[in-house]
């Protein structure tokens, strides 16, 4: 039996005809996402539709909005969607979805037709060129295309598109968590978090919560460049490895050195990954003999994906997980000159909002603020590998062979 969905009154103008695009933004759990998703299912239920869902990096429908919808779909029993491991398509009005990723696929992004309503999805990402890309593709009579995004900076290109310059016809959903809260949908778990950070992460909770654009007041790392991808000539010279724990993602980042300087390049953030999964995805990476720097805490995990015959060993951490050790490797990796490739979104996304931790009154702490920072904290694994060890040589894990550290 197919169940009510219901909208929150907030959103509401997304079903109006009267604008052309629309900016949906604020912090998380605003129910952002998951509102546009069911918006579009219930209007390719109503009339054949043809709806578009873009992300600027997609490298596998794994990488888009198709599991969000599959899950709304089965969540509210809409048997009249059929759902392929690649599209979905309503058997009765014909109504039907297409994925895609918007970087380096300006030609195949050109030649789509007859897009009646486009989602582009964490919008904040997406450059200035791929809007221009795009929103001359979806053009057909009508045509609507919806942005959801958490503000990142200031000049975001969307943000700066349609709020800051403003746009015919636009329309602007400004919303953050109390629209949960107030209709009883933020879960406890969220709620719980939430608190926490609003008070004892105000930097955090500002921009997590809020929507509110990063701020370089009180942030750990700074002037690091964006890259569009990493030349021909730089040598990867490291990986780190930071474990997923519960509803915590597994993060890789590569490590490159090239000019002087180190590049950063995120391959996986992905929650619910196994150890097995872990070690069969590193397999299956390019330039498979790099040595992999991996949290010391778990080392059972370590010897599990040791087995896979890859190069993995645990960061030697001064003073088992001490403040003074997580200083010291944040001070080396300050030192350093970064580049990050702008396809590392998640990365990106934790560099934007890491911050120095502060009291109640303010007054900034001699530690960061927890919970968004395991691809930085992959990072920093990857770099305790390069920094020189003084009188000391590092040990792969179940073996007695030494690795010294080298480039």
């Amino acid at each position: 039996m197919t169940k009510v969905i219901e909208i929150p009154v907030e959103y509401k103008r997304l079903f109006d005809s009267d604008w052309r695009e629309a900016a949906v933004f604020g912090g998380r759990g605003s129910l952002k996402s998951h509102t546009v998703a069911r918006v579009m299912l219930i209007k390719g239920r109503q009339k054949q539709t043809r709806f578009g869902c873009f992300r600027e990096y997609q490298n596998s429908i794994a990488d888009s909005s198709h599991q969000l919808l599959a899950d709304l779909i089965e969540e509210y029993n809409l048997t009249d969607y059929k759902v392929t491991d690649k599209a979905i398509v309503n058997n009765i009005t014909g109504s039907d979805f297409l994925f895609r990723g918007l970087r380096h696929n300006e030609q195949s992004i050109k030649s789509i037709e007859g897009i009646d309503f486009a989602w582009v999805e964490e919008a904040q990402t997406v450059s200035e060129k791929s809007i221009e890309v795009l929103t001359p593709t979806i053009r057909k009579p009508g045509s609507q295309i919806a942005y959801t995004y958490n503000r990142l900076k200031e000049d975001d290109p969307v943000h700066k598109r349609l709020v800051k310059e403003g746009r015919p016809n636009t329309l602007i959903l400004n919303v953050n968590y109390d629209v949960a809260l107030r209709n009883g949908w933020m879960p406890e778990v969220l709620r719980i978090e939430m608190e926490d950070d609003k008070e004892y992460r105000p930097n955090l909770y500002k921009h997590k919560w809020l929507g509110e654009p990063a701020t370089a007041a009180g942030k750990i790392y700074q002037d690091w460049s964006i890259i569009d991808e990493i030349p021909h000539e730089a040598k990867i010279v490291r990986r780190g490895l930071d474990f997923g724990y519960s509803v915590d993602p597994a993060a890789i980042v590569d490590v490159y050195y090239y000019n002087g300087g180190y590049i950063l390049s995120e391959r996986l953030y992905r929650r619910g990954m196994k150890n097995n999964d872990i070690g069969s995805f590193l397999n299956s990476l390019d330039n498979p003999s790099t040595t992999i720097m991996a949290d010391s805490a778990e080392p059972k995990s370590i010897a599990e994906i040791l087995q896979y015959g890859v190069p993995i060993i645990p960061v030697q951490k001064k003073g088992s997980e001490s403040k003074s050790y997580l200083k010291y490797s944040i001070d080396y990796l300050q030192q350093q000159k970064i580049s990050i490739t702008r396809s590392s979104v998640n990365l990106l996304n934790e560099y934007d909002n890491y911050y120095w931790a502060t009291d109640r009154n303010g007054v900034a702490l001699n530690e960061p603020e927890s919970g968004n920072d395991h691809a930085l904290d992959s990072a920093r694994y990857a770099f305790d590998g390069l920094r020189p060890q003084v009188g000391n040589k590092q040990t792969s894990y179940g073996s007695k062979k030494q690795l010294w550290n080298n480039r």
